[in-house]
């Protein structure tokens, strides 16, 4: 049960945006130029390639007189969220989570 709480709390904490809730977004400066950014821009290979080799293996595990219980994600729990939500929940025992997460970020003109 412990396990399945510390998943709930980091899936929450990774779905909050960097700034503190109720902080006032800060500038980020003067923006710059098309030309200036063309120029420092990283390249423009058009080719996504995403690789996750996740791996597990439960065995040889004894459960014994395991009380599990529900999982519960209250309402409102992720308002005023911003971001990659994910949440992995287990109420088994001797179960091998494995979650992965790509994001791709393409910017293009509007």
């Amino acid at each position: 049960m412990r396990a399945a709480s510390l998943t709930i709390a980091l899936a929450m904490a990774l779905a909050l945006p960097i700034a503190s809730y109720g902080e006032e977004p800060t500038e980020l400066g003067t923006p710059v130029s098309s030309t200036t950014l063309e120029e420092q821009r990283g390249g423009d290979d058009t080719r996504i390639i995403n690789i996750i080799e996740v791996d597990g293996d439960v065995t040889d595990n004894t459960a014994i007189n395991v009380v599990t219980g529900a999982n519960n994600i209250q309402n409102g729990s992720f308002d005023n969220a911003s971001g990659v939500l994910s949440v992995v929940q287990n109420t088994g025992a001797n179960v091998l989570i494995q979650s992965a997460t790509i994001v791709n970020v393409q910017f293009a003109e509007p």
